[in-house]
C-alpha cells in the first residue's frame, strides 16, 4: 500500500506539476501508517506492524514533500499538511509520556489505548471511501474506482484481518471487518459498473438500432456546381502571375 502512491508522485516529479491529483491519499497513508507504527512500537510487535508502518510513514513524507515542491498552491498544501502533523501529534505525544510513566499507565495500556485510536482512525479514513461507493452507486458509474487500488486494499484488508485473527488481537482485525464489507462492496460494483462493459453494451444498442433502421440512399446531382467551379479554377489560373498561357508553335509548311 505504501507503493501505490509512487505510481502518480512519479509522474509528479517528471513533469514537474501536480495537475488534477488528489493530496488526499497521501494524507491518509500518513496518519494511517503513523498511528499503527505508534501502536506497533508500544506493543512490541517488531514485525511485521513496526517495520511495515514505519515504511509508510517515511514514504507518505516523501511523497508529500513531492507534492508539496511542484504544487502550484504551496501556501494551501503547507497548511493542509500543517493541520495533519498537528492532529498526529496529539497521539505521539501521549504514546510518549504514556511510555515514560508520566500517565500512571503500563506499557500494554498506553499500547491498548493507541490501538483505539487507530480503529478510530481507520474507521475515519474510510469513511472517504464509503462517500465514494454512494457516489457510484447513485450515478451508477465506476469511473472514481481503480481497479489495481482496489485489489491491493483488499488483499492487504484481509491480510490484516487474518493477522488479527490468529494472534487474537481484535483491535487490529475489528475495525478491518468494516473495510473488508467497504472492498469487497467496491469489487462488487466495478464489476457491475466498469466502464468496458458500458461502452461495450452502448456500442452493441448503437449498432443494433443501425441494423434495424431502414437504409436511405441519397445522392444529389449538381451539374451547375461543377460548372462554376471548373470556370473558377480557369480564371484563377489565367489571373495568376505564375501562370501564362503560350501559344503553340506552328509547324512548319511543307514545302515543294
Amino acid at each position: 500500500m505504501s507503493y501505490l502512491p509512487s505510481l502518480f508522485v512519479r509522474r509528479i516529479y517528471r513533469e514537474q506539476d501536480v495537475g488534477g491529483a488528489s493530496m488526499i491519499p497521501l494524507l491518509s497513508l500518513l496518519v494511517n501508517s503513523h498511528v499503527w507504527m505508534m501502536y506497533g512500537y508500544m506493543g512490541k510487535t517488531w514485525f511485521p506492524s513496526f517495520p511495515v508502518f514505519l515504511t509508510g510513514d517515511v514514504a507518505a513524507l516523501c511523497y508529500l514533500f513531492i507534492y508539496w515542491r511542484f504544487s502550484p498552491e504551496q501556501r494551501r498544501v503547507t497548511r493542509t499538511i500543517g493541520v495533519v502533523l498537528a492532529v498526529l501529534l496529539l497521539p505521539s505525544i501521549y504514546v510518549i509520556v504514556g511510555g515514560l510513566g508520566y500517565t500512571g499507565q503500563t506499557r500494554a495500556e498506553v499500547g491498548k489505548t493507541e490501538g483505539y485510536i487507530c480503529d478510530v482512525a481507520v474507521v475515519t479514513l474510510h469513511l472517504v471511501m464509503l462517500r465514494n461507493l454512494v457516489n457510484v452507486v447513485r450515478t451508477r458509474s465506476a469511473a472514481s474506482l481503480n481497479l489495481r487500488t482496489l485489489v491491493a486494499g483488499t488483499v492487504n484488508t484481509y491480510g490484516w484481518f487474518t493477522y488479527g485473527l490468529v494472534t487474537s488481537n481484535w483491535i487490529i482485525s475489528g475495525p478491518h471487518v468494516f473495510v473488508m464489507v467497504l472492498h469487497t462492496a467496491a469489487l462488487l460494483l466495478y464489476a457491475v459498473l466498469r466502464p468496458s462493459t458500458h461502452l461495450v453494451a452502448a456500442n452493441c444498442a448503437v449498432t443494433g438500432a443501425l441494423e434495424d433502421a431502414p437504409v436511405v440512399v441519397s445522392i444529389e446531382l449538381s451539374p451547375k456546381v461543377g460548372a462554376e467551379a471548373s470556370s473558377k479554377a480557369n480564371a484563377v489560373a489565367h489571373n495568376s502571375p505564375e501562370y501564362h498561357a503560350l501559344r503553340s508553335p506552328m509547324a512548319p509548311l511543307p514545302q515543294r
